[in-house]
């Protein structure tokens, strides 16, 4: 699947456009490509002494909107690297294993392109449960390619019934566009959506 710089990197994702981006005052060069560890050393493979394992446990829904910009475009040389956008969440659905809600508005994507180039989803915002309990979201990780992101949920929330969620381990994928056979929530014609499928390490 091929689209643009600006629309990949709004899916809760991270970027710098690249129009201008030679222009800014120390403007990174985002990489564009999958990392790979290097190859297994010679011999037998070492034994896996405590296999991990993964375990599906939600789908997250969140919409944006159109993205803001932060500040002057020549210049969004942060701490951390280059941010130039915030995508601000307009809400959403979750559901999964004994958990079910809607997304929060008010949170947002902060994207950064660290200066190594590494693109780096920044996400913050607010999960509501059914029974009212409300669940905090910082969902970070980088962008492999235009369509290959892997997250790093973590979840901050009051109470027995939902605590597995601050008490496990979470890696998360990002699909753009939301799949067509899910259904989604219409928050309007400039309203963009994402799939976020969260999995707990066992």
């Amino acid at each position: 699947m091929t689209i643009s710089r600006r629309s990949a990197l709004g899916l809760l994702g991270a970027a710098v456009p690249l129009a201008g981006a030679a222009s800014r005052v120390g403007a990174v060069t985002p990489n564009t490509y999958e990392p790979a560890a290097p190859p297994m050393p010679a011999g037998p493979a070492p034994k896996i002494y405590d296999q991990v394992g993964l375990e599906w446990v939600m789908n997250i829904l969140p919409f944006c909107t159109e993205p803001e910009n932060m500040g002057n475009l020549a210049d969004q040389t942060s701490a951390d690297g280059d941010r130039d956008v915030v995508w601000p969440i307009v809400g959403g659905i979750f559901y999964g294993r004994g958990i079910k809600g809607t997304v929060i508005p008010g949170g947002g994507d902060f994207p950064v392109t660290r200066p190594d180039g590494v693109q780096i989803v920044d996400a913050l915002y607010r999960l509501r449960t059914d029974d009212g309990v409300q669940i905090i979201i910082h969902n970070q990780g980088p962008r492999y390619t235009d369509d290959k992101f892997r997250l790093l949920p973590s979840f901050n929330v009051p109470g027995k019934k939902y605590a597995w969620l601050r008490e496990s381990v979470f890696v998360a994928t990002l699909t753009y566009p939301v799949p067509p056979e899910i259904p989604v929530p219409d928050f309007g014609p400039k309203a963009n959506g994402r799939l976020i499928q969260v999995f707990r390490l066992t």
